[in-house]
């Protein structure tokens, strides 16, 4: 066995990750650590964070979500009427919860769990932050090197 195989998977593009599938990364990565962990919590990660911003979801409901599982379980969060607000969501947050709870409900997974939700959370909210972040730069008025704007 070489170190390479302890390498994480190369970079790919955010368009390919969209198609990862999420729950066999969860089911996998909360049970294996080494690769699978590395890549649950990559590559899956920002697959997953897409689809949370696809939905309109911002990320304080899925960190919400993920303090949820931490004093609860993820049994009690499958519990939920609504583990995230709407129909879409309720149904995105349940395919996880359940993908998760096929890796068992030990104290050990559930930890991961809820720290890869964070992860998700962290993701959207760092894109929604270089999106503000661009349209300020956008906004603001140009200005000419050596000249000062008194505007």
């Amino acid at each position: 066995m070489t170190g390479e195989q302890n390498l994480p998977t190369a970079d790919r593009p955010d368009s390919e990750l969209q198609g990862i599938d999420i729950r066999a990364a969860l089911a996998r990565g909360l049970l294996l650590d080494g690769v699978p962990r590395r890549a649950l919590f990559t590559e899956a990660a920002i697959a997953a964070s897409w689809q949370v911003q696809d939905l309109d979801i911002g990320p304080y409901p899925v960190v919400f979500l993920a303090r949820f599982v931490r004093t609860g379980g993820i049994l009690a969060a499958l519990e939920l009427p609504e583990p995230l607000i709407g129909a879409a969501p309720t149904a995105l947050a349940r395919d996880w919860l359940a993908a998760a709870r096929s890796a068992g409900t030990g104290l050990a997974v559930e930890r991961l769990f809820a720290q890869w939700l964070d992860m998700v959370a962290a993701l959207v909210a760092l894109r929604r932050c270089e999106a503000d972040r661009r349209r300020s730069a956008a906004q603001a008025p140009a200005t000419v090197p050596g000249r000062q704007n008194h505007g």
